[in-house]
């Protein structure tokens, strides 16, 4: 059996395989989006967590639902994390405060491993910067915050592994129709940013 934990520590403080792993999972929407949105800002400074935990002794990885709103990402499976605050220390605080503030996991237990590829998110103009971590003690448990957080969405490594889960599917978002790579595990359909910082957790992982 794969251990995703000790082949990321092998692995992710080495050369990435940034742009190879996202563009398996690249969007025609985003092709456009990066070719026609420009924004008159430098880009704001995000961070999101790939959380490890072991449940029946097989690794897995919770993801939420956001709530339906007016923001860019309104109702999208993401994973947990958001926008840097001045008062962070920097961008691995963000995504552990991030992830408490959205899940409930308190940050002392959980242990940075590393840090993946950033990713620039077009319509929010959003500089993503992702961390892999693992829960320390047990089984966590989960708090959603209401306002975020639809509901969290918990997926096992091994499902996220298995190619027979990934598939190129039709969206229509708002106004726009278009074709991705997504992963489609448990009835869920996970594709964009995340699924193209999933892919590169995949390849540090194995």
């Amino acid at each position: 059996m794969q251990d995703p934990v000790r082949n990321i520590r092998n692995h992710i403080n080495r050369e990435l395989p940034g742009k190879k792993a996202h563009e398996e999972m690249l969007s025609e929407i985003r092709i456009n989006q990066m070719n026609t949105i420009h924004h008159s800002t430098p880009p704001l400074e995000a961070a999101v967590l790939v959380l490890l935990y072991k449940k029946n002794n097989t690794w897995h990885i919770p993801l939420i639902q956001r709530t339906i709103d007016n923001h860019a990402h309104s109702g999208q499976i993401s994973l947990p994390g958001g926008r840097y605050e001045e008062t962070d220390r920097n961008l691995m605080h963000t995504a552990l405060r991030e992830t408490e503030e959205e899940i409930g996991v308190a940050q002392d237990d959980i242990e940075i491993l590393g840090q993946l590829t950033p990713i620039y998110i077009p319509p929010s103009n959003f500089n993503v910067a992702p961390f892999v971590g693992v829960f320390k003690n047990g089984l966590p448990v989960f708090t959603p915050d209401k306002k975020e957080v639809d509901h969290i969405i918990n997926i096992s490594y091994n499902s996220l592994c298995n190619p027979q889960h990934i598939a190129t599917d039709s969206f229509h978002v708002r106004d726009m129709r278009f074709t991705t790579p997504c992963f489609k595990i448990n009835g869920y359909t996970i594709w964009g940013a995340t699924a193209m910082m999933l892919n590169e957790f995949i390849a540090v992982s194995k």
